[in-house]
């Protein structure tokens, strides 16, 4: 089956036959009724075609600016039961979410297919009243995000007074339940569960997987509405669907994954998740909307995983034993001011102290002429600098889950990552070496982002924060990671502690040993003691290093190649720009 868009002249001939065969002569619908040029001129078919015969149809029509109303939803008898109608239905949410995120759609649905729209995510609005002039009964229904109710809302208040039909979405009598309903959502006391479909894309999941993702997301709402026998089906089916989605995820190189499967990931996540909460299951909940938010990715205003996982972790009982922090994340002053060993091809990187007057000058010529600087004291104003240790993000982040490497540095063949909570992480039970490195921590919690203050600099061809990549590394003593080289700039700042850099310069690039393969980002020397027997072209190369303290920035030029050691326990923000 084919599911297109057209415009009326598109499709006269075929959707006024479907009509005609289904209102006029199956349910005796009065023929005058039936055809409106003055609607039709406007309108948006989605047509159903089984070849070249159009067998479905549905019209989707501006009434106002932000809203939609959903007509003519009609499928040829013989083709009924196949669930032509469901994906008509379908296409036209994922048109108006894609097409007019500010839109929200609805309907008058017949009383007896109800059932089909309430599955996809509508809201009932209204009593069963009959249409005038069929005898049919109908019950008005409503659809919508957190963005589009908002505006369809806004809109009705900047309204002068209009008659309305009392079962119609804009009557006075009506808004009052949609309001409710909004600010609901907004609470995430409620989610449109039923809804999260329209976020898949048929032509990556197929329709098989999509339509299970569906029948997952109806049982879960029954499940929140009190129906407990379905939660054996609901482990069951989502136990499937995030196997089949990790299988994805893990097959091939990650950033070759297409993101359909880590939404479908993510939007599976979510409904355990709230399902969890909801049920006052915090801890289970929070594990796995942490998993969701780092193996998966979606638009947060589509599916609010990060507000959910924040409202769970705020339940959550605090930590008050900040003695059992690892020794290894305690910080010893005496190591603050080690530096690396200097090989015969070493030299300082330039570097310059943020109270020079020339220092911002200094700071754009290096970005223009891509050459590392370290900038002393540059960000010692930032809040995170002045109030960030291990015993404060473990209050913040005790019961989150986070992707810990373990392993000396990510080259070594006995690397591996997991994901584990962040006071297991910091107590270290197992005496493991641990980093979370490079990890988009302000994406999965948002709120530690209001203690960081972009670096100027990194605003000076971009132009917005958005534009802007921030990685955490956090971690003990003696954290490595090995010579490689980053596709953005990058503008590095300590946080907290003291990190070692050792920087090549990209022109030098085939004298480091660059792996084969996925790796090539990455030398194979040991930049700290260079065997110079195996890689002899390495004492072609000048190392630059340096100290870079907390409250220090360090840039580092796209393609520099750059190996980091911590001395003490670190915390450290990467901010890539362009």
């Amino acid at each position: 089956m084919d599911y297109k868009r057209m415009k009326i002249d598109e499709c006269r001939e075929q959707v006024f036959n479907i009509r005609r065969k289904v209102f006029i002569e199956e349910q005796n619908c009065p023929e005058n009724m039936e055809w409106d040029e003055n609607e039709e001129k406007d309108s948006l078919y989605f047509v159903a075609f089984k070849g070249d015969v159009a067998v479905g149809c549905l019209r989707l029509r501006d009434v106002e600016p932000d809203l939609l109303k959903m007509e003519r939803v009609a499928v040829l008898k013989e083709y009924r039961r196949r669930r032509i109608a469901t994906e008509l239905i379908r296409e036209a949410m994922m048109y108006t979410q894609t097409e007019l995120p500010n839109s929200s759609i609805y309907a008058y649905a017949q009383v007896s297919a109800l059932q089909a729209y309430v599955s996809l995510g509508f809201t009932v609005l209204s009593k069963v009243w009959i249409e005038d002039g069929t005898f049919i009964p109908h019950q008005t229904i409503f659809w919508g995000t957190p963005l589009s109710i908002g505006a369809f809302l806004k809109h009705q208040d900047d309204k002068v007074d209009t008659t309305y039909e009392e079962y119609d979405a804009r009557h006075p009598s009506v808004l009052p339940k949609i309001e409710a309903y909004n600010q609901r959502l907004e609470d995430l006391e409620t989610w449109n569960i039923c809804s999260l479909h329209i976020h898949l894309d048929d032509h990556v999941i197929s329709r098989i997987v999509r339509r299970q993702f569906t029948e997952f997301c109806i049982k879960a709402n029954r499940f929140l509405n009190g129906d407990l026998s379905v939660s054996k089906d609901i482990v069951h089916q989502s136990g499937q669907l995030l196997k089949m989605a990790d299988t994805k995820l893990n097959t091939g190189h990650f950033n070759e994954v297409d993101e359909n499967w880590r939404k479908l990931y993510t939007l599976v996540s979510f409904v355990q998740a709230f399902l969890m909460f909801k049920k006052n299951k915090y801890q289970k909940a929070i594990e796995i909307a942490d998993k969701g938010l780092c193996m998966g990715r979606i638009d947060e205003e589509q599916v609010p995983l990060r507000q959910l996982a924040w409202l769970i972790h705020e339940n959550l009982p605090g930590v008050s034993d900040e003695n059992s922090i690892h020794p290894s994340f305690c910080f010893e002053k005496s190591t603050q001011n080690q530096a690396l060993r200097p090989l015969t091809n070493s030299t300082p990187i330039d570097e310059c102290d943020d109270d020079d007057e020339s220092c911002f000058e200094r700071i754009l010529t290096a970005v223009h002429n891509e050459t590392p600087l370290l900038i002393r004291k540059h960000c010692l104003n930032m809040p995170a600098v002045q109030k960030w240790t291990f015993p404060f993000l473990l209050k913040e982040l005790h019961s989150r889950t986070f992707p810990v490497e373990i392993g000396t540095k990510y080259s070594d063949e006995n690397w591996s990552q997991k994901l584990m909570t962040f006071q297991n992480f910091i107590r270290n039970s197992e005496n493991e070496r641990l980093y979370l490195a490079q990890h988009r921590l302000f994406d999965q919690v948002p709120h530690l982002k209001r203690d960081v203050i972009i670096p100027d600099v990194c605003f000076a061809e971009s132009t917005s924060a958005e534009n802007v990549d921030m990685n955490m590394w956090i971690g003990p003593a003696d954290t490595v990671s090995p010579l490689h080289t980053d596709p953005r700039k990058n503008m590095f700042v300590q946080v907290h502690g003291t990190k070692l850099f050792r920087m090549v310069d990209p022109k030098d690039t085939e004298f480091v040993y660059p792996f084969d393969g996925i790796l090539s980002n990455t030398s194979q020397v040991d930049v700290e003691n260079p065997d110079l027997s195996e890689f002899p072209d390495f004492t072609k190369v000048r190392v630059y290093d340096a100290v870079v303290n907390a409250g220090d920035a360090l840039f580092i030029p796209e393609k520099w190649w750059h190996f980091v050691r911590s001395t003490t326990p670190s915390i450290s923000i990467s901010f890539w720009f362009d």
